[in-house]
Parts: C-alpha cells; structure tokens; sequence
C-alpha cells in the first residue's frame, strides 16, 4: 500500500479518527462531556492503527520474500555459458 511506514501509520490514524469523530458528533453529546468520550476513544483508535500497521507491515514482508530475489553473485562451482573449459 505505502512505501513509507509513517505515512502508512498516520493515514491509518486519519481515516480511523475522522470516522471515530464524525460518529461522536452525530451523538450530538454537550461538550463539557467530550472529553470523556474523546480520550478513551483516541487511545482506542491509537492501538487499533498500530495493530492494523503491524498487520500491513507483516503482509508486505511476506510478498517481499516470495518475490525472487535478483542474483548478485553467482555460484562457483558451476560453469557459465562463457566458459565451458576450452582452451585452459
């Protein structure tokens, strides 16, 4: 999805926290009050993007290593195309 971690993470947070705060304020609670629902909410919306960052984090890593790898060094002991032995 996103190269970069960071902007992986606070996407996450953005879309989670814009849908958190737009469900509270169709609650329509007074204001005084807010702040009982927006800590424990923010908390909340905290650690569900880490985890869902975590998960992200994790199924890149796996189709990085199912993706082959190009071949730096080749092996040794077995003969190129170019040198078949003719000739030393």
């Amino acid at each position: 999805m996103f190269k970069s971690p960071l902007f992986r993470r606070v996407g996450i947070y953005l879309v989670l926290s814009t849908a958190a705060v737009t469900v509270v304020n169709q609650l329509e609670i007074e204001q005084q009050s807010a702040y009982q629902i927006y800590i424990p909410m923010f908390i909340g919306i905290y650690i569900v993007s880490r985890w869902l960052d975590s998960r992200f984090n994790k199924a890149s890593s796996q189709q990085a290593s199912q993706q082959p790898q190009p071949n730096a060094t080749q092996d040794k002991t077995s003969p190129s195309t170019t040198d078949r032995g003719f000739g030393q």
